[in-house]
């Protein structure tokens, strides 16, 4: 009993009891453990990096279209896919040789029957508005890369006016949402976004009749490669942005917020612009089990930001 008790004492006050190789079998025993949860940080710091500067570049994006004007764009350019490149920064972002009419840009023959502009006159052209603002995120997301085959970038820009302005009954209506051509995906979109009554039939007061259709392009949002589709349960995928008409509508209307009707009464006619990106992250080490959620390899990594843009706000008096 003695000899039990000193042994004991001696483990406490860490005297040496003859036992060796202890701390060896620890070692082995706790070490894949360790170097498991290291490898694991570092996916983990990884994927927050490159989601931290995707969410810093698609914010600057957002600013420099803030204080440009997407009405001065060409209707019918954003399906014009020379202007998908960056080319009229070629001194800076030369990707291609000029004059390239098949690389880059999505494979048209895959939506014939959504896409009726001509596309013979491939030739250099200024920036407008919305390439410009794609091309501002090519720019800025050094050290990553973007990748033609799997990346893409989205603009869309909405008006909203406000209903019962100042009042507690306020509510806020999207009153068009550009570029006018790319506007609607099948079944995900109940309204044409230039149908603020809702009423389907774009023939309202101040309505703009001339951009109402009944109809879908199953094109959303000013789309930089055409990478990204979503499957609605329409006869083809939709193209571009993953915000419908109504889910901006319900967020400009502050859906379940309690601080709803005060905000409402202060709501005011303006504009957005959206800006979203679209980035495939690959894995720093490369390890299998790693292959979940946010980690796992060849994962797309989706960021947005709205941002007011004075341009598109609507002249409306409601």
């Amino acid at each position: 009993m003695r000899a039990t008790l000193r042994r004991m004492l001696a483990i406490l006050d860490g005297t040496p009891t003859g036992a060796r190789g202890q701390s060896l079998v620890e070692l082995t025993l706790t070490l894949p453990i360790l170097m498991v949860m290291l490898m694991g940080l570092t996916e983990i710091g990884w994927y927050a990096n490159n989601f931290l500067t995707l969410l810093d570049v698609v914010r600057e994006a957002g600013r420099f279209g803030a204080t440009k004007d997407p009405t001065e764009w060409s209707d019918g350019q954003e399906l014009n896919y020379s202007r998908m490149d960056c080319e009229e920064d070629s001194s800076r972002f030369d990707k291609l040789a000029e004059n390239n009419p098949t690389w880059p840009g999505p494979d048209l023959s895959a939506y014939p029957t959504l896409l009726s502009y001509q596309y013979a006159d491939y030739g250099e052209r200024p920036g407008g508005f919305y390439d410009a603002v794609a091309c501002t995120v090519i720019r800025n997301m050094a050290p990553l890369e973007f990748d033609d085959q799997t990346d893409d970038v989205i603009v869309s820009v909405f008006s909203f006016f406000v209903i019962n302005r100042g009042t507690t009954s306020a509510e806020v209506r999207i009153f068009g949402r550009y570029p006018a051509r790319t506007n609607e995906c099948e079944i995900d979109d109940v309204y044409d976004p230039f149908d603020w009554n809702h009423n389907s039939s774009g023939s309202d007061i101040d309505e703009d009749a001339a951009y109402f259709d009944s109809g879908s392009d199953n094109v959303r949002g000013y789309v930089f490669r055409g990478n990204i589709s979503h499957d609605y349960g329409a006869s083809v995928p939709c193209l571009g942005s993953t915000f419908s008409t109504a889910d901006v509508e319900t967020m400009l209307n502050f859906d379940g917020n309690s601080d709803q009707e005060r905000k409402l009464e202060q709501a005011a006619n303006y504009g957005l612009v959206l800006v979203e990106v679209y980035w495939e992250h690959h894995q720093l080490l490369g390890l299998p089990w790693f292959n979940f959620g946010p980690l796992e390899d060849a994962m797309l990594i989706h960021v947005w930001a709205f941002f007011p843009v004075s341009a598109a706000e609507p002249d409306l008096d409601y």
